[in-house]
């Protein structure tokens, strides 16, 4: 591998850059360089999305930043294709953003390794190959390395360069992006970790280079394990508020006046792709070392629970008000993981709404301003979502639902403690019945 000849290309932005995978990562990262002044080709077996690119359509509602670059360069310095076993062909530096699912609490590797097997269909001599999914530490030397090896007679560091560098980006969040937060980085060699940093530092404020790929892949399971744990240990406060009868919310402004309390709200549970399954590799790398994993498998218990606390604690606020359950129309607002977003992965929403079909409800409507699903039962408007309701589920945090107005009647069980103002049949979570409402 010619490490001199990549660097001068690099920064002469002459470098041809492949992305595998288009989505939420896999996009950003390419809109991002071209944006730059990289030709950059992106690769993803998912036709209606490359369909939508060649038409220079952003599908990623929460990132409005991308439309302008696709508009400016898409079909131009931005080339799509459905067929990854090119990406080796047209770049000489490879970026791999492909999902890494779960199967039974396990990491399933299947994307990652088709896209691995589809690159090295090609030549992959002197280029340099960097992989941004979320994987179990150890796998890019333990794993990828030995497979493109193996099946390529290539050694790697030697005749091709390897790195991992985790993906760190929030969709939506509109102080955090992916440009101003740093970038970390590491090879299996120095040389890989060099290119690559360089690479990168043409994109963001600041690179952070770690000593290899395991390291770097250690950074992303230890930052969304750490959020999954403070996540559960504030739900449980909020159980625990139930039962002493306290408001939780008035105790967590209290506590949250020292300053290394870590505040955040209870919640009906946790999403995304990374945080519950990150916590799972961790268990799973863990393990392989013998290490007591308990606190991380209790702490999936917890947030795996709060869908099914939350739907309890309406169907308890509909008996203490002595509606008929059976009777009782619901709805549920938000679909969505998180607030002003579109992203449905592993959405607790859609788990309270399982909870609901669990326990016989089926009189139930959901709505929410950024997704369109089928099987939900939607309805198009707050307005109509609201009519003939008896109780309201607040599932996502969106804007829109933070000053929602409701009759005196109608009960709100609030998934995520998020109204601003609260009155009459209110049931946050963290608080016992609507005794501690939340003042006007």
């Amino acid at each position: 591998m010619d490490s001199k000849k990549i660097e001068k290309k690099i920064f002469d932005k002459k470098i041809k850059i492949s992305v595998v995978g288009q989505g939420y990562v896999g996009l950003s990262i390419a809109s991002l360089f071209a944006k730059k002044g990289f030709n950059v080709y992106g690769f993803d077996t998912n036709r209606e999305k490359i369909e939508k690119l060649k038409r220079k359509e952003n599908y990623i509602i929460e990132e409005e930043w991308i439309t302008s670059v696709l508009e400016e360069f898409a079909n131009s310095r931005m080339i799509f294709s459905e067929n990854p076993a090119d990406a080796a062909k047209f770049g000489e530096i490879i970026i791999i953003a492909v999902p890494t699912p779960l199967k039974n609490t396990r990491t399933d590797l299947k994307y990652i390794l088709s896209a691995v097997d589809s690159i090295i269909s090609r030549d992959i001599s002197g280029k340099l190959l960097v992989t941004e999914s979320t994987i179990p530490p150890g796998t890019t030397e333990n794993i990828i390395r030995e497979r493109i090896e193996s099946k390529t007679g290539l050694k790697a560091g030697k005749d091709f360069g390897l790195a991992f560098s985790p993906e760190r980006i929030d969709p939506g969040n509109k102080t955090h992006m992916i440009w101003n937060t740093p970038k970390v980085v590491g090879g299996i060699n120095k040389e890989s970790t060099e290119l690559t940093a360089l690479l990168y530092s043409q994109i963001v404020e600041k690179v952070v280079k770690v000593s290899s790929s395991t390291a770097a892949e250690m950074v992303k399971v230890m930052e969304n394990t750490q959020r999954d744990v403070q996540i559960a240990l504030t739900n449980l406060y909020a159980m625990i508020g139930e039962k002493l009868d306290i408001d939780i919310e008035e105790s967590l402004d209290a506590a949250s006046t020292k300053w290394n309390f870590v505040r955040l709200k209870p919640g009906c549970g946790v999403g995304g792709e990374c945080i519950g399954d990150v916590d799972y590799m961790m268990i799973e790398t863990a393990e392989k070392h013998g290490i007591d994993v308990g606190l991380l498998r209790d702490t999936r218990i917890i947030n795996e629970y709060m869908p099914k606390f939350t739907v309890d604690k309406m169907i308890g606020a509909l008996k203490e008000n002595a509606k008929e359950i059976s009777k009782s129309r619901i709805a549920v607002l938000g679909l969505s993981y998180k607030g002003n977003s579109a992203d449905i992965r592993n959405s607790p929403a859609l788990e309270v709404i399982r909870e609901l079909r669990e326990a016989g409800i089926t009189n139930f409507v959901s709505y929410d301003p950024f997704v369109k699903l089928n099987g939900v039962n939607q309805v198009g408007s707050l307005e109509n979502v609201m009519n003939g309701t008896d109780c309201v589920i607040i599932a996502t945090d969106h804007t829109d639902f933070t000053t929602l107005t409701y009759p005196e009647d109608m009960i709100i069980v609030d998934g995520r403690n998020i109204l601003s103002t609260a009155r009459g049949n209110y049931y946050g979570l963290g608080t016992k019945g609507n005794k501690n409402v939340k003042a006007n």
